[in-house]
């Protein structure tokens, strides 16, 4: 079953969607999807907070607005036209160089890091889940109590959200295989030509073998091959994480701050600067001081 479930990362392949065609399927996955504005947006992290599910369409100011009166705040980024109406910025981090990419474009020294990956690690795209109902939820969990990046799942909730990447064939998910066991793995999509890189897990067992160097760069490669794909975003600037801005800049990344509108409750927003700052400038691209 494993072995039915995996192909290698040179054949892999995925579907590039829509804005509309992304937000049906998010619709399908449970997301919370409301239109307005001409545009797609969902609800992330806490119930009420909204963004376009295309993070970078970009958005006239007119149709930038609270798409629900019962929204506590939102964000959208706007056209180049329009940046004189940004009261703030997204932080994405993004390959300068997509369409040129290759290993060339690393620091040597992410280029001798990368050899080794390709030594001992097997980059597979996943397709179907048995890889990580089998093997995931624990890798998940060594990953998220080293990283402390976000709330480790339960395993009911992990499992349901691992079948969710298969229902469609517009994920995909990249897995690094050390001699048979997963060592860690990615997932992406592509939307109106723009890729985002969004979630990564890497078992402390498998860092050694620089498995993240190999995943990231492999999934840009594939990025590469598909149609239409001019960006690749890597997720967003993790400032207090200085080992991490350096690992993405040895691998060709950059800080690009796009101007957006956004909107806060104000007691939401006063919370979110004092309590959670990095994410205040995630959201917002404002530097609340941290201290």
């Amino acid at each position: 079953m494993l072995d039915s479930q995996v192909r290698d990362s040179s054949e892999a392949t995925f579907e590039t969607l829509t804005e509309k065609e992304f937000a049906e399927r998010r619709q399908a996955e449970g997301v919370r999807v409301i239109h307005h504005g001409g545009h797609y947006w969902e609800q992330i992290g806490a119930p009420g907070f909204f963004q376009p599910v295309h993070l970078l369409a970009r958005l006239k100011p007119e149709e930038a607005t609270r798409p629900t009166p019962l929204s506590w705040g939102y964000r959208a980024a706007l056209t180049p036209e329009a940046a004189g109406a940004a009261n703030g910025t997204v932080p994405v981090v993004k390959l300068s160089n997509l369409e040129s990419y290759d290993l060339n474009s690393l620091s040597s020294n992410r280029r001798n890091k990368l050899r080794k990956c390709q030594r001992l690690v097997r980059i597979v795209q996943l397709t179907g889940p048995a890889l990580l109902l089998e093997q995931g939820y624990e890798l998940v969990v060594d990953a998220l109590s080293r990283t402390q990046h976000k709330k480790i799942p339960t395993r009911e909730r992990y499992h349901s959200d691992a079948k969710r990447y298969f229902r469609g064939k517009h994920w995909c998910v990249l897995a690094g295989l050390i001699d048979g066991k997963l060592g860690g793995y990615l997932d992406g999509h592509v939307v109106d030509g723009i890729a985002y890189g969004l979630n990564a897990y890497y078992a402390s067992w498998a860092l050694p073998t620089n498995i993240s160097t190999g995943l990231i760069f492999e999934f840009a490669q594939i990025c590469r091959r598909l149609a239409k794909v001019h960006t690749l975003v890597g997720g967003l600037d993790s400032r207090e994480a200085p080992k991490l801005n350096q690992f993405k800049d040895d691998l060709g990344y950059v800080v690009e701050h796009v101007p957006i509108k956004w909107d806060m409750n104000p007691l939401a927003q006063a919370f979110i600067r004092w309590q959670r700052p990095h994410a205040y400038y995630r959201l917002t691209g404002s530097a609340a001081d941290p201290n």
